[in-house]
């Protein structure tokens, strides 16, 4: 008894007094990060709410983001294209994307279900969209470049 009572004390200090520094991803078709200041909020498509909470040492993360996987895979991770505009959004029928510079791209669209809506590869630093025949809802755009291995992921509303 005084065995496990001593363990359990030496296990409870050493988690206690430890420090990890936890990089967080997920295991999911498709999703990102926004920082505004000190906060940054993480979605993956089909879970676009994820509360986190600090208190203390202790940091609380709902949803199935966890430890950064794609390290202990040897997964290259995409950086952010920045200078992306999308107009108009929210949409009726129509949309364009403008990229800050010309280049062959790849556009994903989903529901927020996580379903495929379509797959477009173009050249170029304008795309136009025409999402008439989907019905008015939520939807996220993930653009990518393969050769200078960028992506982003914008929130698409559907009137």
């Amino acid at each position: 008894m005084k065995k496990i009572l001593f363990i359990s004390s030496l296990l409870l200090v050493t988690g206690i007094t430890a420090q990890v520094n936890v990089q967080k991803s997920s295991i999911s078709t498709s999703g990102g990060s926004q920082t505004n200041g000190s906060k940054t909020i993480v979605f993956a498509i089909g879970e676009t709410n994820i509360n986190e909470a600090d208190m203390g040492n202790t940091h609380l993360s709902e949803g199935f983001v966890g430890p950064d996987i794609s390290t202990a895979l040897g997964i290259t991770d995409y950086g952010i294209i920045s200078g992306i505009s999308v107009y108009p959004n929210p949409v009726a029928e129509d949309f364009t994307i403008s990229l800050p510079q010309t280049g062959t791209y790849e556009y994903y669209l989903y529901n927020m279900q996580g379903k495929q809506i379509f797959h477009r590869s173009a050249q170029g630093i304008k795309q136009n969209f025409n999402i008439s025949r989907i019905p008015s809802a939520g939807y996220l755009l993930i653009v990518i470049d393969r050769k200078n291995q960028k992506r982003k992921s914008i929130k698409i509303i559907k009137k």
